[in-house]
């Protein structure tokens, strides 16, 4: 029976009934929830802002924070504005709310996450993302005067695959467009800087919205939408939004103060990834891509066997309760090269058949 660890803290080494297991699960990608110095940092945050402020955005006393972190946050994914939420979900809630009125029609991506998907619709689970974008391609071509909504993660953290959305520039000018994208697992890993792919995507002729979890690579307890000044503006006067809790401050200060620790844990995590991508080339049975710290397997025995080899590794149903289990190596910046050498070494024996 696959292990399943129940711990006070998800560090990369968990200990169970007196059993040291290495941990290849959960988001952390850069590990900072288990550095002492962003501690620090989180610990100023509450001193100055206190735990919390449940109060509306739209209230006659405010936290100054929350408009400076916005600010900072948009300036850095290259953005005109950004809004924060609590959580990624109720992000991609807003965003997709305030783009349904301006389309006549929705294009959903065959992995686009639930936060974004207008209630009731979903994409095809049974396309590829390069058979969805060729579809739309053609869809696009006979249509004329429309206004069109494509939905999308930039991320599929499950194959792993990132998303290129280059071929937005093949649509006819015929029609207008909006992108939406959830970056949930791009912040903080994909792209040179932290702020998500906003930057990378904002040529492309369309209007462009980013959304998503910043609870992840960022460790933030937080959601975000970035985009133009008009999208934002008409998130913030939704009814949601404004009778809404705003995210904890105090994260929000860290991370503004702690943008040297990020970039040294995104390096870190890069150099980690690609000496492990290395290390597999070999191995066939092993999948990872892009430069991205997810490995995928195809043998759901293996889960049980790395667990015998003291590796938990992501393993759950996803996204229905009823749906086969997901299973998956995590990478963190938090791992050492000890454990990752291990890791390796474990690989190649299931690869061997041993």
């Amino acid at each position: 029976m696959q292990i399943r660890l129940l711990t006070d803290r998800a560090q990369p080494v968990i200990y169970q009934d007196g059993k040291r297991y290495l941990q290849f699960a959960g988001t952390s990608y850069l590990g900072m929830g288990n550095l002492p110095e962003f501690e620090r940092l989180i610990h100023e945050g509450l001193n100055r802002h206190g735990a919390n402020h449940g109060s509306s955005r739209n209230s006659n006393v405010q936290l100054g924070v929350f408009d400076v972190f916005e600010a900072f946050f948009a300036a850095g994914a290259g953005a005109e504005d950004a809004c924060l939420l609590s959580s990624g979900f109720l992000a991609g809630h807003l965003a997709i709310q305030s783009l349904k009125p301006k389309v006549d029609l929705l294009w959903i991506a065959p992995d686009a996450h639930p936060a974004i998907l207008p209630e009731g619709k979903a994409g095809d689970p049974a396309q590829s993302y390069e058979t969805w974008v060729e579809a739309c391609k053609q869809k696009a071509s006979s249509l004329m005067g429309h206004r069109i909504g494509i939905l999308a993660n930039a991320v599929n953290p499950l194959i792993p695959k990132i998303h290129d959305f280059e071929w937005v520039r093949d649509l006819p000018p015929v029609n207008q467009y909006y992108l939406l994208i959830d970056d949930s697992h791009a912040f903080g890993v994909v792209g040179e800087s932290l702020f998500g792919t906003y930057r990378q995507w904002s040529q492309l002729p369309v209007n462009l919205c980013i959304c998503g979890s910043l609870g992840k690579a960022l460790c933030l307890p937080a959601g975000i939408v970035v985009g133009n000044a008009d999208w934002i503006d008409m998130i913030r006067q939704h009814a949601i939004y404004r009778s809404s809790s705003p995210p904890a401050p105090a994260f929000l200060q860290a991370f503004m103060q702690g943008q040297a620790l990020y970039l040294r844990q995104k390096e870190l995590l890069a150099k980690k990834v690609s000496a492990l991508a290395a290390g597999i080339a070999e191995l066939p049975a092993f999948y990872t891509a892009d430069g991205y710290p997810v490995i995928s397997f195809a043998s759901p025995a293996w889960v049980e066997a790395l667990a015998s080899r003291a590796l938990v590794v992501s393993s759950f149903p996803y996204p229905g309760p009823q749906d086969a289990p997901v299973n998956r190596i995590v990478l963190s910046a938090g791992h050492t090269d000890e454990d990752l050498n291990y890791l390796m070494a474990c690989m190649v024996e299931l690869q061997a058949g041993r």
